[in-house]
């Protein structure tokens, strides 16, 4: 039987937080946090990334690109695209090219990368923070889904489920926050994505293996939200509802769209809705954010 009985050893804590200076008592006018800009430059840098470098796993098609897209626009300097399909990321690559444009186009590479490895996941996130000088945003957007009765489903496909979904994102994070704290930087930002599914059960298509692996997403970020705050690692999540994406688009899914539509106050999202929550979150906006949560779900979780 195995050993359940306490740690053996030194036992390890978090590390601690620097406890922050007593603010400066408050003005009845505040005062301007850049007064040297004008308005629109104030408004401007707020959601600004400009000199950032990202790494976006599943970031080759789907909900991962358009928020790849997104961090290019708001002015990541230098971008990595994991993906687990190299053919798609070739055409991702080529896609943000053109969408950037290629006089400003940023230094943008794509690795193809399982999650799920181990070894590979050290070995790409290396790579990347060797060339980029550290990486300070991750949004890990790699994830699976499968529907299936829960008496039907076979433990390989229940595992594989968590595998991509919790497993994945853990061993990105923690890649990267390893790079970030060995480089000693002043800040970084991780983004995970789970669901509405990590809090309600859906209806009418059976997804508990996927609804369990999006609650647990939700608990790693706040498990390592706390873990890293004190190396000044921001750790969230988003949670999407029904978007419109490949996964829930064409005649197949009529009937299932019909009931989300049902279900859904503000009908079914545009992979685009996701992109302010996220540039939130990695940029000065959201630097006071960690351990949270972001629904973006249209009220579907509402009744």
């Amino acid at each position: 039987m195995a050993d359940t009985g306490p740690p053996k050893g030194k036992l390890k804590l978090m590390t601690p937080f620097k406890i922050a200076d007593d603010p400066p008592t408050p003005q009845p006018i505040p005062s301007l946090v850049h007064p040297e800009k004008t308005p629109a430059e104030r408004a401007a840098a707020r959601f600004s990334l400009a000199g950032k470098k990202a790494i976006v796993t599943g970031g080759a098609q789907g909900l991962g690109l358009v928020c790849a897209r997104a961090l290019l626009e708001h002015g990541v300097e230098q971008l990595a695209v994991f993906d687990v399909d190299a053919g798609m990321g070739g055409r991702a690559l080529q896609h943000l090219a053109r969408v950037v444009g290629e006089g400003a186009r940023p230094g943008v590479r794509f690795e193809k990368v399982d999650v799920t490895d181990e070894g590979a996941v050290d070995a790409a996130v290396a790579r990347v923070a060797a060339v980029f000088g550290g990486v300070d945003v991750l949004l890990c957007f790699a994830g699976i889904s499968e529907s299936k009765l829960a008496v039907e489903y076979d433990i390989g496909s229940w595992r594989r489920i968590f595998d991509v979904n919790v497993h994945g994102s853990f061993l990105v994070a923690r890649a990267v926050a390893r790079d970030v704290i060995a480089r000693n930087l002043p800040s970084a930002s991780i983004v995970f994505t789970a669901s509405m599914s990590g809090y309600v059960v859906n209806q009418p298509q059976p997804h508990s293996a996927y609804a369990v692996s999006k609650a647990g997403v939700h608990h790693l970020a706040r498990s390592m939200a706390g873990e890293w705050v004190g190396h000044g690692i921001r750790v969230n999540s988003i949670s999407p509802g029904i978007m419109n994406t490949r996964l829930s688009g064409g005649p197949g899914q009529a009937g299932l769209r019909q009931s989300w539509l049902e279900r859904s106050p503000m009908g079914i999202g545009d992979p685009e809705d996701l992109t302010g929550a996220v540039v939130l979150l990695c940029g000065e906006a959201g630097r006071f954010i960690t351990g949270t949560d972001i629904k973006i779900d249209g009220g579907y979780t509402i009744f």
